[in-house]
């Protein structure tokens, strides 16, 4: 397979596998000193299929380069909600940090099953106490979350709550309404996405404006996109915060 460079120059990558392609990409984009997004989404802008995960949309490729983003993190956080709609489990790259209110975290195997690392449950102060009751039979690290300064958002506490633990490079995966909030919280420094299409004819510029992608998440105009790759009718790209540095 052809893996293209178009941004930030033209480079084509010939005779590659799936794999090679994923090294290629995830070498380029290289370790996020901040908080870092990984996101899919199809040509219509849909983050999930028929099957209600994000497995119908996602391809080979894309897989794979989440596998090298985590190895390049040094924790993965998601909500609890994200946790059981894709059946998380434990990873050999990095410990996962799952976010919740409620504890209802029994059909996640990253909690319930085989660990790597010991996995974090974080929960807001107020309810900390009962997330830990419902999760009394688990082998984890609770952490709590607020309880600071009064203006900050929840994002922002999930944020210093990491941060006191020592994570400088966390890869926030989850839905969309989350990503929202963490952009609107500008805790994000980069956003790495991947865009697939099924049409013969690929995607349009349309799908990497910022004017689609802002309308899409929201919060999008302080982003500039640094790298463009594509690979049959899936592109790949990592966008970095005006006023981070594009280089790790």
């Amino acid at each position: 397979m052809t893996l293209l460079r178009l941004v930030p120059s033209f480079e084509s990558f010939d005779g590659l596998s799936a794999d090679e392609q994923s090294w290629v990409i995830a070498r380029e984009y290289g370790i996020c000193n901040g908080w870092r997004a990984n996101f899919v989404i199809d040509q219509s802008g849909a983050t999930f299929g028929i099957s209600g995960d994000s497995s119908d949309i996602s391809n080979q490729v894309d897989r794979l380069l989440l596998g090298k983003l985590r190895s390049l993190s040094d924790v993965i956080v998601t909500s609890g909600r994200t946790a059981r709609i894709e059946r998380y489990k434990s990873s050999k790259h990095a410990p996962i940090a799952i976010f919740t209110r409620t504890g209802d975290l029994d059909s996640v195997p990253a909690i319930q099953g085989t660990q790597y690392f010991t996995p974090l449950v974080l929960a807001p102060l107020s309810v900390l106490s009962k997330v830990e009751q419902e999760l009394m039979d688990v082998d984890a690290r609770f952490i709590g979350f607020g309880g600071g300064e009064a203006t900050e958002s929840w994002p922002e506490n999930i944020k210093d709550a990491l941060s006191h633990e020592g994570f400088q490079s966390p890869i926030l995966e989850s839905g969309l309404s989350t990503i929202s909030d963490f952009l609107a919280a500008r805790v994000l420094d980069e956003f790495c996405l991947t865009v697939t299409s099924t049409s013969s004819e690929g995607l349009s510029a349309r799908q990497l404006s910022t004017e689609f992608l802002d309308s899409l998440l929201g919060h999008f105009e302080e982003f500039e996109l640094k790298q463009l790759f594509v690979s049959n009718t899936t592109c790949f790209s990592r966008w970095v915060r005006n006023g981070v540095a594009a280089l790790s």
